[in-house]
């Protein structure tokens, strides 16, 4: 009776298992590189401003519709506040939209996507 594991079974046991650790370890680089290569693209701040434009054209379809109801636009921000169903939330940090009242542009505070965060 042959008890125990021949050289050739032990050998065999070790490539499939450097194999696995091969193909692990290969896994593991490609994810890190891709990780990494997002990161540098920084996709985000690029949404984040893209939302906030978009919340400013919501902004900017309240003061054409208030326009339309009553006449004239609002007097100040806070008048434009009043007219909104919900407060606006920015992506962009410290953004917000400043309103001239005189021609009822609106703006935004962070005005590029480079200065979004």
């Amino acid at each position: 009776m042959n008890r125990g594991f021949g050289l050739v079974q032990v050998l065999i046991a070790l490539v499939i298992v450097a194999a696995a650790g091969t193909m692990l370890y290969t896994y593991v680089r490609s994810t890190t590189r891709a990780v990494e290569t997002m990161k540098d693209e920084r996709p985000l701040p690029g949404a984040k401003f893209a939302a906030d434009v978009a919340t400013l054209g919501m902004i900017q379809s309240a003061l054409q519709m208030y326009r339309g109801e009553h006449g004239d636009l609002p007097t100040d921000k806070a008048a434009v506040l009043a007219i909104l169903p919900a407060p606006p939330r920015f992506q962009c940090a410290g953004n917000d939209f400043e309103y001239d009242s005189v021609n009822g542009n609106l703006s935004l505070r962070v005005g590029t996507q480079a200065d979004c965060n």
